[in-house]
């Protein structure tokens, strides 16, 4: 007989903030060539279409409750690390925008 083991997903909080991270990234530039790297920021995630934000999940139909759970909880628990992955890409994307930009000036 099979058991089905409890995979719950922690209520954990992560609370590094990576728009503070981002920020600080582009402190150092002026104002109106700020919101230029931001564009471009925004338009390199926007590149990534639906990879991050998006996404399907199929349960079986003979599945009970407590299978749908675990399997909402595992995809549940995969979305947050894209989300995670995301946020890490926009913080290393911004620290390449700000170096372009000095290497430009």
């Amino acid at each position: 007989m099979t058991q089905i083991i409890e995979f719950p997903v922690p209520n954990k909080q992560h609370t590094h903030d990576y728009d503070a991270d981002i920020e600080e990234i582009l402190a150092s530039i002026p104002a109106k060539h700020r919101e230029k790297l931001r564009f471009e920021l925004i338009r390199t995630i926007d590149s990534y279409d639906t990879y991050f934000t998006q996404w399907s999940l199929s349960l079986p139909e003979a599945c009970d409750e407590t299978l749908k759970k675990q399997i909402y909880d595992l995809a549940h628990q995969e979305h947050g690390r894209k989300i995670r992955m995301l946020k890490d890409i926009m913080r290393l994307k911004a620290r390449v925008l700000v170096a372009e930009y000095y290497k430009a000036r």
